[in-house]
């Protein structure tokens, strides 16, 4: 697997890339497809105790998109904790692949409301006073048409609590969430 590895405050010498590239061999066993894999290392200076250093991994394995993130002190530990968290979470999907092909298995959809029965304003608590803050990121990407059980798959996945997605059955794009009780709610928009 050939890994774009980008630093961010972080030199990036030899002994380092060898490092990462062994790793990545190993998930190469586990993935089929491979079409984008990306390593960010940010050094991250903090006020109190010891600098640390990010490792966020990203990998695009035809429809799935995996994603781990990892801190510590030392960069190599950081790049380990992360892989070995990339590694359980291909692990997870191939189970859960291995059990939505299982005859009598239960799905994700299983569990979700019809999408007409839910009501994301009677979960939301307004308040008056509403401080938003300053908007520190911008993220711009593809929303894929998929259902609800690959949409509710992808954000488990890459360890959201909500994913956005165009819903095929609806063909409109559409978000499914993680409520504080552990379910998943769906919000669909409303034609105008």
């Amino acid at each position: 697997m050939e890994i774009q590895v980008r630093g961010n405050g972080v030199r990036i010498n030899d002994s380092l890339r060898e490092f990462i590239d062994r790793r990545a061999t190993r998930l190469d066993r586990m993935l089929d497809r491979v079409v984008d894999a990306k390593l960010e290392l940010r050094a991250l200076h903090n006020r109190v105790g010891p600098d640390t250093t990010a490792a966020q991994i990203t990998i695009r394995s035809g429809r799935e998109v995996l994603r781990a993130e990892e801190r510590a002190a030392d960069q190599m530990v950081a790049i380990d904790q992360a892989f070995d968290k990339l590694e359980r979470q291909i692990r997870r999907v191939h189970d859960k692949r291995s059990r939505r092909h299982a005859p009598g298995q239960a799905t994700i959809r299983d569990g979700l409301p019809e999408p007409e029965t839910i009501s994301a304003i009677d979960e939301i608590e307004l308040d008056d006073e509403l401080d938003v803050g300053d908007l520190v990121r911008t993220k711009r990407f593809a929303v894929k048409p998929m259902d609800v059980e690959e949409a509710i798959e992808q954000m488990e996945l890459l360890g959201h609590d909500f994913f956005l997605f165009h819903y095929v059955d609806e063909d409109i794009p559409s978000v499914v969430y993680r409520r504080r009780d552990g379910a998943y709610g769906l919000l669909i928009p409303k034609g105008g």
